[in-house]
């Protein structure tokens, strides 16, 4: 634990819409302190003042398109970057290993390319890291395992009209926790047709206007229907649950961590 109990951050994506809203929140702890912003070359280009552009309060930020030289002086790194500056973090985490709190999606074989660096310090990613949707996760696995063969499962995702991956990582997460607990294959959508339901989870995407994000799973059996929601109402709550999670990977032994294992709903599969 870095001395004094302050972590310094590093904040991969940090003038993005999800980076801002992490650095306005550490601003607000004392437990936090952010020290570094990687960005992409041409938007530290035309970010003259980190603080003017953002509204952060706090000491001096390096802002930087140089990822070795923004992991350098962190504690822990904040990752909401977008696929592209994925690849950088990697490289420079590679040559000077750090806790990574990750929440970028639209990865190919995420888990696959953390596992080296998991081998060194402690990862946690995740789709979503709010506390409620976490819970939906881990709601969403039993109640497909209790319901069983008996329910139709379907899955609606909503968020903003810029978002860019369909369907969102989290929708995705529920999918692959009731497969788990049902055996059951997912699809994506339904094409133009006539189709006949079978035993698959579908998963529907909605984007429009300024949505945070909105979760829906529901189970239908027999005279029933079992709904599980969740609604992010302003997008501090997955800021909150990033820096939660960046304190427990600055104590955490290396390895691959969700945020069930940050909040202590299940233990760590190794």
């Amino acid at each position: 634990m870095p001395e004094g109990d302050v972590l310094d951050l590093c904040i991969v994506g940090g003038l993005g819409r999800m980076g801002r809203e992490v650095a306005l929140l550490a601003g607000e702890d004392p437990g936090f302190n952010v020290v570094s912003v990687l960005e992409a070359r041409a938007a530290v280009a035309a970010t003259a003042d980190y603080a003017a552009a953002t509204g952060w309060s706090g000491g001096h930020v390096l802002l930087t398109a140089d990822a070795h030289a923004a992991v350098e002086p962190a504690d822990v790194v904040v990752d909401f970057s977008l696929p592209a500056g994925f690849e950088a973090l990697l490289a420079a985490l590679a040559e000077a290993p750090r806790p990574l709190v990750t929440g970028t999606t639209g990865i190919e074989n995420k888990t696959a390319r953390l596992t080296p660096l998991a081998g060194r310090t402690a990862v946690v990613s995740a789709p979503n890291m709010s506390v409620g949707v976490n819970i939906l996760f881990a709601l969403s696995g039993l109640v497909a395992g209790l319901a069983g063969e008996a329910a139709d499962i379907e899955i609606v995702e909503a968020h903003h009209r810029g978002k860019r991956d369909v369907p969102s990582g989290t929708a995705l997460e529920i999918a692959d926790r009731i497969g788990r607990a049902t055996g059951r294959p997912v699809r994506v959508g339904r094409s133009k047709g006539t189709q006949q339901r079978g035993d698959e989870v579908f998963i529907h995407s909605v984007r429009m206007g300024g949505v945070t994000g909105e979760h829906s799973v529901a189970f239908s059996l027999e005279g029933e229907v079992l709904r599980i929601e969740h609604a992010a109402l302003a997008r501090r709550c997955f800021a909150a649950g990033a820096l939660r999670a960046a304190r427990f990977a600055a104590e955490a032994k290396p390895g691959l961590y969700s945020m069930l294992d940050v909040l202590g709903l299940e233990s760590q599969e190794r």
